[in-house]
């Protein structure tokens, strides 16, 4: 159905004496022509040129309305039609809403998963720093513990060939002294006897003493070996248990997190179900006092259409005597 709308013009005329004569005809159509019609959005539109007036128009005619009555069909279907805008933009709200609250979730796995792998990886990097400090560590003092007994060895070596040099010396002063003197070979002899004993008894007093200094610094290296590995461990130890504890705060943070995410989404779905409610009820009482107002407007054209068509009828049977 298209909604026609008609312009009406009227001519000016220079004989005003012929309006007011009572007995002339109503206005005629001047011309009517079907390709002035045109399509608007709001439906057809034509234009109507009328005859200048021949006698003024019944007084109830300025009161007809030009736009048809509508109907209840009509109503129904612009009811139908708001009701199923109304609830598509309901459901792309829910839609903006869920994309929206699926994003900030996936934010959240990401930071909580970039948490997670960061620590990780530092507590890794310390572990790795802790074990090549300690390999460094073992290998120095297993490097400076070979170079001490190294140095300990030459030490020995030259203290034997020192010792034996001076035997060997001694053994050929006192040969010669032999040679030289026979009379005081015994006394000499037993002399040099006693020396040569009293020096290699200084020789085992000092080897003694140097593997004695050997044994108590290998022990003491062993000690000190054994207390930086205990160290080592209680230190690797403390470092798992604070990595042990990051992850339990970060486990605590994620749970209340999704608490309060949880809350938010609850109190967010609480407001909006609230505002639909409240926007359907809006809706309806518009839509009410639409219809109200509809259901007025064509009672009154109703009743103008029946009072134009009882003019209309009157006026016909008063025009008939006149044609005849």
């Amino acid at each position: 159905a298209y909604n026609c709308l008609i312009h009406f013009y009227k001519r000016p005329t220079k004989h005003h004496h012929i309006m007011s004569n009572p007995a002339t005809p109503r206005t005629p159509l001047r011309s009517l022509h079907p390709e002035d019609v045109r399509k608007t959005p709001g439906g057809l539109s034509l234009d109507i040129v009328l005859t200048p007036a021949l006698r003024p128009a019944p007084r109830s005619a300025c009161k007809s309305l030009t736009s048809s009555p509508i109907t209840s069909a009509d109503i129904s279907e612009k009811l139908s039609n708001a009701a199923i805008r109304r609830e598509e933009v309901l459901q792309l709200r829910k839609e903006n809403i869920d994309e929206k609250l699926a994003m900030v979730q996936n934010k959240k796995d990401e930071i909580v998963k970039e948490k997670a792998t960061k620590t990780k990886e530092e507590l890794d990097a310390k572990l790795k720093d802790s074990e090549d400090n300690k390999n460094f560590i073992l290998k120095k003092t297993k490097d400076d513990v070979k170079a001490h007994l190294a140095k300990v060895e030459q030490k020995m070596k030259d203290l034997e060939v020192l010792t034996e040099a001076e035997k060997i010396a001694r053994k050929l002063a006192l040969d010669a002294d032999i040679m030289k003197a026979d009379e005081n070979r015994s006394e000499q002899l037993e002399k040099r006897i006693k020396d040569i004993q009293e020096h290699v008894d200084y020789v085992k007093s000092v080897s003694a003493t140097q593997e004695m200094k050997k044994k108590l610094y290998l022990a003491g290296l062993e000690k000190s070996l054994e207390k930086a590995g205990k160290r080592k461990e209680e230190a690797v130890a403390k470092v798992v248990e604070v990595a042990k504890e990051e992850e339990v705060k970060v486990e605590e943070a994620k749970l209340r997190r999704e608490k309060d995410e949880k809350a938010i989404q609850d109190k967010v779905k609480a407001a909006l179900n609230e505002k639909s409610g409240k926007v359907v009820e809006n809706q309806a009482n518009k839509d009410e006092m639409f219809k109200s107002k509809m259901e007025e407007r064509n009672r009154r054209a109703e009743l103008v259409r029946q009072n134009k068509l009882r003019l209309e009828g009157v006026d016909g049977t008063n025009l008939g005597p006149e044609s005849a």
